[in-house]
């Protein structure tokens, strides 16, 4: 984390600014180019030129602790793996200085333990090593990211951009790197971990692990948020479609990407795998992770054989799956507890309800060769924020979740 970011986040709990304390930082290599990209976007060199590796983030009013570890805020309202090891290598020091303060306990949103699980053995068993990306090339990933984003005709130069569900991190470091952005990219999983290795050079692009639902940023605080293939993944899209609807100041565009009903129904071999996936999810997501991976191992040598064939047909944008990728979208499609599915009618009554204008969708325009159909087959919906635009506050947000 560099302290830059402090200037950015609240506290998910209720919104207060937190102090930073740090306790094991270094110097941050920054180079005369985002020198001169930083004082672009207002901000002063020095705040991007040290790595706090860590410390904690505090909320001196309800005494809450956040930790910074492994150089990432940990920013979620509830106890996980990471938090544990933190307090038990650190409790007696928080103790000593910060005496009376605890750890976050607001508890969960509905099934947030076992999406965390899920994409944190997705991710961290990526291994990230800029070959493959999704069954494409970085490079045509990227590309295909451009067009979905609408980065042409809408560009991000100079802008407070947001990612919601960072991922590996290549198309948040990519966008950054492309349109000179100042970038947040946050994850509820610990895919955090396997972006902040390879990418946490760029000086630009913070990185934080935190909830959909409990955002730990003010209201009103980027010119641009998107969200690609991540809400439908949570307990109710449109309750987290509500709370990152909050972030894009007045004027500010908002884009959202979630899987639709026609995308899986389009061809005989998508129907019939989408009613595997019927069947089996329900099973896969509770198992423990060492037996999803021996249940999932049937299907790799499947999905190696398709994307090939794929290959063949489309071109070299698309890469041979290994044995890593094929696990790695076995996953993705088997394991998930949730994977709602949404048509543009019912998102766009979201973006309506928020309070969002200017509405353009995906599906009507002439994508290039190498975007994948379903990038475009699935529901896509950018919308701009109206300045008459009102928000639900984070303790509605949290009080739907209760309710289910």
């Amino acid at each position: 984390m560099k302290p830059r970011l402090l200037q950015l986040l609240v506290c998910p709990v209720d919104r207060t600014p937190l102090d930073l304390i740090e306790w094991e930082s270094g110097p941050s290599e920054i180079s005369a180019e985002e020198i001169q990209k930083a004082r672009r976007l207002g901000i002063e060199p020095a705040e991007l030129s040290r790595e706090i590796v860590t410390g904690v983030l505090v909320n001196r009013r309800q005494k809450i602790v956040y930790p910074i570890y492994r150089g990432i805020p940990r920013l979620l309202v509830f106890e996980t793996g990471v938090s544990r090891e933190f307090w038990r290598q650190y409790g007696g020091r928080i103790g000593r200085e910060l005496p009376g303060f605890r750890a976050p306990s607001e508890g969960a949103m509905p099934g947030e333990e076992d999406v965390l699980r899920s994409f944190s053995t997705e991710w961290t068993n990526y291994g990230w090593d800029g070959r493959s990306y999704w069954g494409l090339t970085p490079e045509a990933l990227h590309r295909s990211m451009d067009f979905l984003l609408d980065l042409g005709r809408t560009p991000v130069r100079g802008q407070r951009v947001l990612e919601v569900g960072i991922g590996i991190g290549s198309t948040a470091d990519y966008v950054t790197r492309s349109n000179d952005c100042e970038m947040v990219g946050i994850d509820l999983s610990y895919a955090v971990d396997a972006a902040y290795k390879p990418f946490a050079r760029n000086s630009l692009l913070h990185i934080v692990q935190a909830s959909a639902f409990r955002v730990p940023f003010p209201d009103k605080a980027f010119d641009f948020v998107y969200s690609f293939g991540v809400l439908h993944h949570t307990f109710s899209t449109r309750e987290a479609f509500r709370s990152i609807s909050c972030l894009p100041r007045a004027g500010g565009r908002l884009f959202v990407w979630v899987y639709s009903p026609f995308d899986e129904t389009r061809t005989m071999e998508r129907r019939m795998l989408m009613r595997l996936e019927n069947a089996l999810r329900p099973i896969y997501w509770r198992l423990p992770t060492k037996l999803q991976t021996l249940a999932l191992l049937p299907f790799l040598p499947l999905y190696r054989i398709h994307q090939a064939l794929v290959r063949k047909k489309r071109g070299p944008e698309y890469v041979h799956y290994g044995w890593r990728e094929a696990m790695h979208a076995a996953r993705d499609r088997f394991t998930h507890r949730f994977a709602h599915r949404h048509d543009e009618e019912e998102v766009s009554g979201w973006f309506a309800e928020a309070g969002y204008g200017d509405l353009r969708f995906v599906t009507p325009r002439s994508a290039p060769d190498f975007v994948p159909t379903s990038f475009v087959a699935c529901t896509g919906v950018e919308g701009t924020r109206q300045a008459t635009a009102g928000c639900r506050s984070t303790d509605r947000v949290a009080a739907e979740g209760e309710r289910v």
